[in-house]
């Protein structure tokens, strides 16, 4: 960016674009700031300067928020801040007052400076004295021809200016005015003069860069990157893949030196000679490196000719010393002194600016698009020109053959850059055999690998010569490296692929995955679950592909022993439902994929008898938990209770615990009168899931024992559990269980009376993961209005769970939803509707074998004919709903004090 304040003020873009800066107040701003660029200038001096005798009350927001409009108005981040106020971070070559100060050009002079700012009116004066001086001594020189000493003094202001001829024209001048009229020559001081103009070039802009045919778009960070460095580096080199911007980064950043020379290395076949032929005719065939000054030479495209690229660089470092280079190399020159700056594809949203940008227009729903593209500036603008007649859906859609999409570049732009094909085919024909063979043989991994893993499928020799592949492949920007892991840039994967001859390396990666699938499955079970499953989840798009793999090469029974595999970390820790259905779908004549496949739905039935009769896997225990609606009640607790002893056979702790919990979860959902047994059963579960270390199961079981708990009204330490299960819950991230712990917790806090941390617990709870979880929500939100006395919005809050189509049958959940209502209407007064809801409660919950569930039901038809003055009634209620929960008696305080008001008048009757 360019600023003139010798005149009205003028902001112009590098590339010429006038910028507005609208508001006496923002053009001070910049003027203030604009005078001493790169300088820091404190807040309470810009205040004073810009309000002056009437300053804003609160000065120091007053001044942010002009920065801030300020910021906006201009199109680079050039005002920045830092203690103890601001300062403008252009070059001060790019503000004509410095300019005018070091060449006293009269020519940049447009009018009056500054703007008439008041702060500016001492900086004005002085710049008019230092005009004046030039324009009088001018005038007094040619007043005096034979005073020398003014000849001498005009002669170097003028050639400080850059009028170097007209420098030379006034010695001259002079020389023959005196050898005519005093018969004399120049004397010792108008001699030298005339040396320092013959020997110094002026300071001027040279070199030979093309003018910016389109904006840079997202690289303000690189391009203060590589300022910096080369303020403190002779030499820095931009690596990356091609297409990445390069290029235009190094020039664009060229365009800010006084002097910069671009040396177009991709047709050269010398470097040496094509540096010569950028610096232009040289008749006298002098030396390149005499023939540069102080100033910065850019080596594009290295990579094509990088050994005499890189002896280049090294003899002209050491031959000319004012010169830097900015050389752009898909991989490093590697000589001493060499700084290397990747240059890294562009962010989301700087790659939909650029796209946008190109198309000419903003354009929706083009952030999968450019991520797909990886962010490479040359594929979104080949994808740009596409966009002419197709749609951004379109050409997403057609990204899995993104070379030949990509296959119109700009006709006269460099060959290597026409087509997306080309750009990796320029990088290709570089590579020796076997970094050719290996980068082939990577494509069949997705997301990229381990070294270790490299190195197994792909048969290499040993670890440490895929590594020195694998280094040499990230130095030439074909392979990414991140932490330990490698991975390719879609494009050059599909590029890669092509070219792949050997297809067992994928037969050898389908193994690979699917043992270490095997390896981590039962580690789920275990303290290092969460390693196992950090695993799980790097590798997903490996595990991916080797399934694809199998089952399309028609690998049934290696595609459903991976599947195997991966149902825990599918079904259970992670709820990918969909993704676990549409695998299993693909495999035919597979028990446990076709159960899978049919998850919770009538048609896994045969399925689930054939795999009954043949293995106990972990993930049809998760089924039988959580698609009990498959079988009929009866048959789901018959097949639990043998299933819990097919598991505890004492060889495994994690197995015994599960059996435990199958036994609670019988006792406390499939019986009645069993209530004290399941929390019995869910606490020796939890002894055993702890000393595993299963942090998922020990949830799970703490979950089960709190409601145990919850159900027979000890809410302290039913709340105390969900509270340990929600610590350790929040170590296993988004998995099975923090939803309904947080409901849970959220519904128990509420009774205990902290409705304010019954609420954030809801709130932290986010968007549910479906229907019923939906209705849970609202269901726990009716309850903290209930308890809060709020009770005409919780009668409303029930009905909305009700109305909510939670597509299973749910029978304890929707009777306990028809309670809550009743009660809230009991408390309204409106007994006739609570009756109702009462007799519909006592109805659906009956379907239920759930004692403890329907012991809650008749509780609360307790409480309503307690309401109603019939106390014998009542008590009946109560004596039905302890018989159905068994030993255990309710603590609930509600529960109690309507139990000793009943026998009270028992007793009283008596």
């Amino acid at each position: 960016m360019r600023i003139g304040l010798l005149g009205p003020l003028v902001v112009e873009t590098d590339d010429g674009e006038p910028v507005d800066v609208r508001g006496k107040r923002l053009r001070w701003l910049l003027i203030r700031l604009a005078m001493k660029p790169g300088v820091v200038v404190p807040a309470d001096h810009l205040i004073a300067d810009l309000w002056g005798d009437e300053p804003p009350v609160d000065g120091a927001a007053a001044l942010q928020s002009a920065v801030s409009r300020l910021r906006r108005a201009l199109p680079e981040p050039v005002i920045v801040s830092k203690h103890p106020g601001y300062y403008l971070d252009v070059p001060p070559e790019h503000v004509d007052v410095r300019r005018f100060e070091r060449t006293l050009d009269p020519a940049l002079w447009r009018g009056e400076p500054f703007e008439d700012a008041p702060f500016a009116e001492r900086a004005a004066a002085r710049l008019k004295e230092v005009r004046c001086d030039m324009l009088g001594l001018e005038q007094f020189a040619t007043e005096n021809p034979l005073r020398e000493d003014l000849q001498a003094r005009l002669m170097l202001a003028l050639h400080a200016s850059g009028r170097r001829s007209d420098a030379l024209a006034v010695y001259e001048r002079t020389r023959v005015v005196l050898a005519e009229e005093l018969g004399v020559s120049p004397g010792a001081e108008l001699a030298e003069a005339h040396l320092t103009v013959l020997r110094t070039e002026p300071e001027r802009r040279r070199g030979n860069l093309p003018a910016p045919v389109s904006s840079l778009v997202g690289r303000a960070d690189d391009l203060a990157r590589i300022a910096a460095l080369l303020a403190e580096h002779r030499l820095v080199t931009l690596t990356g893949f091609g297409g990445v911007g390069k290029t235009r980064l190094a020039v664009t950043h060229a365009r800010s030196c006084e002097e910069a020379w671009l040396v177009e290395l991709d047709s050269a076949a010398d470097p040496l000679s094509a540096l010569d032929a950028a610096l232009g005719p040289n008749p006298l065939a002098a030396d390149p490196f005499a023939r540069l000054g102080s100033c910065l030479v850019v080596l594009d495209n290295c990579e094509h000719v990088v050994e005499s690229a890189a002896a280049l660089c090294a003899r002209l470092l050491a031959a000319a010393p004012g010169v830097r280079v900015l050389a752009t190399s898909r991989e490093p020159l590697g000589i001493p002194g060499e700084v290397v700056h990747p240059v890294a594809p562009l962010d989301s949203a700087h790659a939909v600016e650029l796209f946008s940008a190109r198309v000419g227009r903003p354009v929706r729903g083009a952030e999968r698009l450019c991520r797909e593209l990886d962010g490479i500036p040359l594929a979104l603008e080949l994808a740009a020109a596409r966009a002419r007649t197709l749609t951004v859906a379109e050409l997403t859609s057609r990204l899995d053959s993104r070379l030949q999409l990509l296959d119109r570049g700009v006709r006269t732009g460099p060959a290597r850059h026409r087509t997306l094909r080309a750009v990796v085919d320029w990088s290709w024909d570089l590579l020796p055999d076997d970094e050719r063979s290996l980068l082939s043989r990577l494509s069949v991994f997705a997301g990229g690998a381990t070294a270790e893993a490299v190195t197994v499928v792909t048969g290499a020799d040993d670890l440490w010569s895929t590594v020195d592949l694998l280094s040499a492949l990230v130095d030439k920007s074909l392979v990414v490296r991140s932490g330990d892991r490698y991975r390719l840039l879609a494009t050059v994967r599909e590029y890669a692929s092509e070219r792949l001859t050997d297809q067992h390396v994928r037969f050898a990666h389908a193994v690979y995955y699917s043992s270490l699938a095997a390896r981590l499955e039962p580690v789920l079970r275990t303290a290092d679950q969460l390693a196992a499953l950090s695993t799980s989840e790097t590798e997903r798009g490996n595990l991916d592909a080797a399934l694809d793999f199998l089952v399309s090469g028609g690998h049934f029974a290696f595609a459903a022993r991976l599947i195997a595999s991966r149902a825990w970390h599918w079904l259970v820790m992670t709820r990918r439902f969909d993704e676990l259905r549409r695998w299993a779908s693909l495999v035919p004549d597979d028990p446990l994929c076709t159960a899978l496949a049919n998850l919770g739905e009538p048609a896994a039935r045969p399925a689930l008898l054939r795999l009954w009769d043949t293995e106990t896997p972990t993930a049809l225990c998760a089924m039988l938990l959580t698609n009990g609606q498959v079988w009929g009640q009866q048959e789901v607790a018959s097949r639990l209770w043998d299933l819990s002893f097919r598991m505890d056979d004492g060889t495994d702790r994690w197995n015994a615990g599960f059996a435990a919990l199958l036994r609670g979860v019988i006792a406390g959902e499939f019986s009645a009168g069993s209530a004290h047994y399941a929390e019995e059963m869910y606490e020796d579960a939890l002894l055993e899931f702890q000393a595993v270390g299963d942090r998922w199961a020990i949830v799970y079981a703490l979950s089960c024992l709190a409601m145990v708990l919850t159900n027979r009204g000890a809410f302290a330490d039913a709340l105390s559990a969900l509270e340990q299960a929600g610590s350790i819950a929040a170590e296993l991230g988004d998995v099975l269980v923090p939803m309904s712990l947080l409901v849970q917790t959220a519904r128990l806090r509420a009774r205990t009376g902290d409705l304010a941390g019954a609420r954030a617990d809801l709130d932290r709870a986010g968007p549910p993961f479906d229907a019923l979880e939906r209705a849970r929500i609202a269901q726990a939100r009716a309850d903290i209005a209930y308890f809060s006395g709020d009770l005409t919005a919780a009668a409303m809050l029930y009905r909305a769970a009700l109305a909510v189509d939670v597509h299973v049958a749910a029978h304890q959940f929707r009777a306990t939803l028809h309670t809550g209502l009743a009660l809230a209407l009991t408390r309204l007064g409106d007994l006739d509707t609570a009756r109702a809801e009462h007799s519909t409660a006592l109805e659906v919950v009956s379907a239920s074998a759930d004692g403890p569930a329907r012991a809650l039901v008749w509780e609360g038809y307790a409480d309503w004919l307690g309401a109603t003055g019939d106390l014998p009634g009542a008590l009946a209620a109560l004596r039905k709903a302890e018989s159905l929960r068994g030993a255990n008696l309710s603590s609930d305080p509600a529960v109690v004090a309507l139990r000793g008001r009943c026998e009270a008048e028992v007793v009283a009757d008596r």
